[in-house]
């Protein structure tokens, strides 16, 4: 009874906790404005993302700092050591609820040059729940970029484009 007990416990402060580090859900009513607004930021961008090529991945950062994108999540690799997708959703409820109704949410693919240590990476997501934060900044920071591609930037509900 008292293992069940701790169980429980542990499930709830787990789901808690997961909720409490995420981002401001996104109505499905606001999104259609919500991605034009970023897709409108992300172009002033795109032209000049090969100014961030053999850069610190911290120089690219600054630039979406500068204009009001923030990285709500990420994923490093998956299953590889010198890429991390950055998102600009931290809600997975909104993922979800975009997804199901035909939308699509842009993302960031960013490719190093080197490889980075991805056990380290698994560590810092499992202790961060995906949740963009100061130490996965700071893991990747200093990584020098070697491409950088942004998707689903081509139309809310255009899931076949090519990145740009």
């Amino acid at each position: 009874m008292k293992t069940k007990f701790l169980l429980i416990l542990s499930i709830i402060s787990f789901f808690t906790f997961s909720k409490s580090q995420t981002t401001e859900q996104i109505t499905l009513a606001d999104y259609p404005n919500f991605y034009n607004q970023t897709i409108n930021k992300l172009n002033n961008i795109i032209p000049n993302k090969t100014n961030y090529y053999n850069q610190p991945l911290s120089n690219f950062l600054q630039v979406l700092s500068q204009n009001n994108l923030i990285i709500k999540a990420y994923d490093p690799g998956p299953f590889q050591d010198n890429i991390i997708k950055l998102m600009l959703i931290g809600d997975a409820e909104t993922t979800s609820t975009i997804w199901r109704n035909n939308y699509v949410d842009p993302y960031i693919k960013v490719t190093f040059q080197q490889s980075f240590n991805f056990q380290q990476s698994q560590e810092i997501i499992n202790q961060h729940h995906w949740f963009w934060n100061p130490t996965a900044e700071n893991f990747y920071k200093n990584l020098i970029v070697k491409k950088i591609e942004f998707y689903n930037v081509n139309g809310i509900t255009n899931k076949n484009s090519n990145p740009k």
